[in-house]
């Protein structure tokens, strides 16, 4: 919306009045969607960390400038060379516009900058930092054209947008789970049956099967903690919380097994994940789990892998 009443404005074949209305709307449309996108950065890095500081302050601030927009004599329009062009009265208004901008463009900066470290892998970060660069230069071209009214910075964001929108389109459409929560990790998946055995294990910071020779000291008293109370429960997911992270376990009563995941914090993508992949691992072994007795090949369930990998994806480390 913005991109078109941007564009629109400066086009004379319109109404004064009218592309005037237009250039106002834009800047509205701009406050509300630089501020949504810039939460929408520091929610997919920091999940459960965030606050609500920095809605709060985009709020009190984009109401000053909506305010200062809407009022009759804060912009005029003129016309030269072919474009409509725009000189702002209220210089109040284009300074605040003009730090709401900048700010908005530092604060996204510090939130990558001080939290890359804590991303789960490092091509999640290499795209996130790309689609931050991007936009960051169409805030600093878009701020430049406000000051100086020069149709080349107009030009140049066109284009930086265009490019932009085409990356990040093709970039989310390719991988619509790319940037669920990126700093969350999950560490361990464990499948075991009802009676100790242990199925399959697979490691998310490897990337590999692990056996139960590796399995930490946690995880084994979330194992016991399990097989203690192995009762009959349905759609419900259990919780235990450690110290440093979440044991996250689920049963499946009908086909007496578990599966157990470790991980920084249980999250509803998770939750789904989960649920989905015991849906589909059930249906591909109901019968083994149901026939289990004497010597076991545990070998017969490394289908598993593939479910991870499907249902996971977001979580499985790439360098």
């Amino acid at each position: 919306m913005f991109f078109s009443l941007y564009t629109l404005s400066t086009e004379i074949y319109l109404n004064e009045i009218i592309a005037l209305l237009f250039w106002k709307l834009s800047i509205i449309i701009w406050i509300a969607s630089i501020s949504m996108l810039s939460i929408i950065q520091i929610f997919i890095i920091k999940f459960k960390r965030i606050t609500s500081i920095p809605s709060i302050i985009y709020a009190f601030v984009g109401g000053i400038i909506i305010s200062l927009t809407i009022l009759s004599n804060s912009i005029d329009i003129f016309q030269a060379s072919g474009d409509y062009y725009y000189e702002f009265n209220n210089l109040i208004l284009l300074i605040i516009l003009i730090i709401y901008n900048m700010g908005v463009f530092s604060f996204m900066w510090f939130n990558l900058i001080s939290n890359l470290s804590n991303f789960r892998d490092n091509k999640s970060g290499r795209n996130l930092g790309l689609l931050t660069f991007h936009f960051s230069l169409i805030i600093l071209l878009y701020t430049l054209h406000l000051i100086t009214q020069n149709i080349i910075f107009r030009y140049m964001y066109y284009i930086i947008y265009l490019m932009g929108a085409i990356f990040a389109s093709y970039t989310i459409l390719k991988k619509p789970t790319l940037f669920i929560e990126l700093t969350n990790r999950v560490f361990d998946f464990i499948i075991f049956h009802k009676s100790g055995i242990l199925l399959y294990s697979f490691s998310f910071e490897t990337g590999k099967e692990t056996d139960d020779s590796l399995l930490k000291g946690s995880i084994l008293i979330g194992i016991n903690h399990i097989l203690a109370n192995f009762i009959d429960r349905k759609d419900q997911l259990n919780l235990i919380k450690m110290k440093d992270r979440d044991l996250v376990f689920e049963y499946d009563n009908t086909h007496d097994y578990a599966i157990l995941l470790t991980m920084n914090h249980k999250n509803t993508f998770i939750d789904k994940a989960v649920r989905n992949f015991m849906l589909k691992f059930s249906n591909l072994n109901g019968e083994k789990l149901k026939n289990m007795k004497g010597l076991i090949d545990v070998s017969e369930f490394r289908n598993a892998k593939e479910l991870i990998a499907e249902f996971f994806a977001p979580y499985i480390i790439t360098q």
